[in-house]
């Protein structure tokens, strides 16, 4: 299925499950087979109602290549899109990295939205990548493709072969225009601090982005932080037998 978002780009995505609705947004090199090919799907369908979304630029969705399309403001109107679609007025979502970030950003703008939130290797904070950095990664994306971020990834942890795929086989020229975008991201924390939508943020304790995720957790009322010991970035979404179980015990609760 598709629909449009406030832009006219096409969003694709599905629905397999009963129960309560629970959005699934996967995160960068991603798309929404990933909660297939994890195990994720058939874990939580039986319970719930998952709404699984290609995040633009990924997957069956459209994938424009100019920066602007991906501002973390637009990706949230595509998640309000599908919702609205399927006449959704609440839901739970679980957003891995990237989709996360996005979860953390539609909370703090729709709040009323959402029953609960679980962040995977995301936080709130304005971005703070260096500027040569994410030129770099641009470039390298506009000239080699994705092949040489198979071995970055693998330098973090152990990349599963069904991921390894995905992200040789994503759109080097829409990633470089994500990247671009995600680096201008805005923080949200303000916003955050006032909600009143339960929050779980799973990390692995050895990400990158570890001190960053504590201090949204931190600033969030109420907030439950779960580090994985021993895990980097991927992990905290690979790592089913370690994180299935964290999750499915706050939707639960």
């Amino acid at each position: 299925m598709w629909t449009a978002g406030r832009d006219g780009v096409r969003i694709a995505f599905e629905v397999v499950g009963r129960g309560d609705p629970l959005v699934l947004l996967h995160g960068f090199f991603g798309d929404r087979t990933t909660w297939r090919l994890g195990g994720h799907v058939e874990a939580l369908a039986a319970s719930h109602r998952l709404v699984l979304i290609d995040a633009r630029g990924h997957g069956e969705s459209d994938a424009p290549f100019d920066a602007g399309s991906y501002r973390i403001e637009r990706q949230v109107d595509d998640v309000i899109a599908v919702l609205d679609s399927l006449e959704i007025d609440r839901a739970a979502m679980w957003g891995a990295s990237m989709g996360g970030t996005i979860g953390l950003r539609l909370l703090g703008r729709h709040p009323s939205r959402l029953t609960k939130l679980i962040a995977g290797g995301a936080h709130a904070l304005r971005a703070s990548a260096d500027p040569e950095e994410v030129a770099r990664e641009t470039e390298v994306l506009r000239t080699e493709g994705t092949a040489p971020f198979v071995g970055w990834l693998e330098r973090q942890g152990v990349v599963p072969s069904w991921f390894r795929d995905l992200v040789k086989a994503a759109d080097p020229h829409a990633l470089a225009a994500l990247t671009t975008a995600l680096a201008e991201q805005e923080e949200v924390l303000d916003a955050l601090a006032l909600t009143s939508v339960p929050v779980l943020l799973v990390a692995g304790e050895r990400d990158a982005r570890i001190a960053a995720i504590r201090r949204t957790a931190a600033e969030i009322p109420g907030a439950e932080l779960v580090e994985l010991p021993g895990c980097g970035h991927l992990d905290a979404f690979v790592r089913t037998d370690l994180v299935l179980p964290v999750v499915q015990r706050f939707l639960c609760g």
